[in-house]
């Protein structure tokens, strides 16, 4: 008998201010492994209007607040009678959420309860800005509690124990068959970066365009031009940032994109940017899954710490700047590219790097570990 499961993810209803496609692709190609393995996996979404007024963010920070159409929000009986639920954490953890995990423990005893980490170790992301506090203490008075009612945590991270939970070590995976590689448009004579996300304090854009500006005004010739795409409460402030250091003609901001649009600019761009300040919340070795995009489309990427697959990989395609650097140097994004493409056609490098990815970021092979749990 197929083992039956539920999926709790996602809005029915998200605009493009809150959309993370790059989540969104994770969560199907997960789902489609789940079932490839001889599984039956149902979705669940949250409905509801999502908003970013005043009173909801006044709302969420309340004590007793919740994500408005959180699926767990209230417990419904159609959740109960499955063999497993993966659930995907939200940006905080509620006390209604933690009620309704409680309530699925206690009405499905023998049921495997998942509950995967987007990052780990998070609280950082609670701590900078005050009015994200009350996540913070939320978190520190409820994970003690839904420690009690799960049976395994995912997570990308290197921990082999979190909150007392045994978790499930993966990393993040891609589905490549979704994702065709980069088709070079002729070249104009500059280095295109780009850098695909919701943007967020922890990418360090920041320290690539303070860099720019640093190059320019030391008299720099060479032509780079950065491409920001994505929406993120940090979006503004690089705005004022790129005003005020005045190279407006150097950064791009495109806002969010998806589809032909996004795959367009990839064709342009030489390199892809990965985060630059992850090691401000401790962490070191990173999966990110705009890496895993990079990869499939072809790109030498730019970062700093360590992403998990080169780890041990002859891998020539990948910049690991300081970590302490909090302003990078361009010339050494200059000088790595020309140490790829000086010699070698734009199309060989995006077919060596599109191998790489097919034998280490298939989706297949990384929820390989969630699989065999769920088969034990």
């Amino acid at each position: 008998m197929k083992l039956k499961g539920l999926f709790f993810y996602g809005y029915d209803n998200a605009g493009t201010h809150i959309a993370n496609p790059g989540v969104d692709k994770k969560v199907a190609a997960q789902m489609m492994v789940l079932e490839q393995s001889g599984m039956l996996c149902k979705r669940i979404q949250s409905s509801g209007n999502y908003s970013k007024s005043l009173w909801r963010r006044i709302r969420v920070r309340m004590p007793f607040g919740s994500p408005i159409g959180d699926f767990m929000t209230c417990y419904r009986d159609e959740f109960d009678g499955y063999d497993f639920y993966y659930i995907r954490c939200t940006a905080f953890l509620s006390l209604p959420r933690l009620l309704s995990i409680r309530k699925l423990r206690k009405h499905n005893p023998s049921a495997k309860i998942l509950y995967e980490l987007w990052t780990y170790p998070y609280r950082k992301d609670y701590t900078r800005r005050w009015f994200d506090f009350p996540f913070l203490i939320r978190d520190i008075c409820y994970l003690p509690f839904l420690t009690r009612c799960i049976d395994r945590f995912v997570t990308v991270s290197y921990h082999d124990i979190i909150a007392g939970v045994p978790a499930i070590k993966m990393i993040n995976g891609i589905d490549l068959s979704k994702i065709s590689p980069a088709s070079p448009l002729p070249e104009d004579g500059s280095i295109h970066v780009i850098a695909v996300a919701k943007i967020s304090p922890w990418h360090g854009y920041d320290r690539f365009i303070r860099g720019m500006a640093g190059y320019y005004k030391r008299g720099g010739r060479r032509s780079v031009v950065f491409h920001i795409v994505g929406d993120g409460h940090e979006k503004s402030s690089l705005e004022v940032l790129i005003s005020a250091l005045d190279i407006e003609d150097r950064v791009v901001m495109h806002g969010f994109k998806t589809g032909k649009e996004l795959d367009v600019l990839y064709d342009m761009c030489h390199l892809g940017l990965i985060s630059l300040a992850t090691q401000d919340k401790d962490i070191f070795v990173h999966s990110t899954l705009k890496s895993r995009e990079y990869m499939a489309k072809g790109l030498p990427t730019i970062s700093t710490g360590i992403t998990d697959v080169f780890i041990n990989a002859d891998y020539k395609y990948n910049l690991e700047l300081p970590a302490e650097e909090r302003i990078v140097d361009l010339e050494k994004i200059i000088a790595f590219y020309d140490s790829i493409y000086s010699g070698t056609p734009r199309q060989k490098v995006i077919s060596e790097i599109r191998s790489f990815a097919e034998r280490n970021i298939d989706i297949h092979a990384t929820m390989q570990p969630v699989i065999d749990y769920l088969k034990s």
